[in-house]
């Protein structure tokens, strides 16, 4: 726990640090690449509900996705007391609003629920990512606890900048493990 903690703590000030104009580029690179590389899980024509992540602080924003996937249903998760999450179709990200945790979320009595065996794709956040495809989140189990619930078809992928890659991250045996991991320079 004290290792996760430390890289947690690393990650976090090295993310404060950088300019807004790099991880606007980085997120640019990141949609980009997700859509259009010959080796993007979702360049099979066959994904029709992305579940994403509203960007929080100096986080990865995939906001232009909404734009480069008309045709796909694209969900954002809510945050419930208890570390769960439920995902919602959102049709633009301005149609979200402040959470518990002041993260940008669906409105459930706006949004429609989709169910986390219906999702295609996972793009998780995190504070690091293993090129093993390890994930190390906020600590809240949140994904986690979510994931174990997706169908064995379902694909995840890890979304950081370059930098917030290790060879690999503290884990336990109930950690998911990431199918893949994109940043800025590509799919790892």
């Amino acid at each position: 726990m004290k290792e996760k903690s430390a890289i947690r703590q690393d990650i976090r000030a090295h993310l404060r640090e950088l300019p807004h104009s790099d991880i606007a580029l980085a997120s640019k690179k990141i949609c980009q690449h997700l859509c259009h590389a010959a080796d993007s899980p979702i360049s099979t024509g066959k994904t029709q509900t992305i579940a994403l992540f509203s960007a929080h602080g100096p986080e990865v924003n995939l906001t232009a996705l909404h734009q480069l996937l008309p045709q796909t249903k694209l969900a954002y998760p809510l945050c419930h007391p208890g570390g769960i999450l439920t995902f919602h179709h959102v049709a633009q990200p301005e149609e979200l609003v402040s959470g518990i945790l002041g993260i940008l979320e669906p409105v459930p009595e706006r949004h429609d629920l989709i169910s986390i065996p219906d999702i295609d794709v996972f793009l998780c956040p995190g504070l690091a990512f293993g090129r093993d495809h390890t994930r190390l989140g906020q600590g809240g189990g949140f994904y986690d606890r979510a994931l174990h619930q997706k169908s064995d078809r379902a694909t995840t992928v890890g979304i950081a900048l370059q930098s917030q890659i290790r060879e690999t991250v503290p884990h336990h045996t109930h950690d998911i493990h990431l199918d893949h991991v994109l940043t800025d320079q590509g799919f790892i």
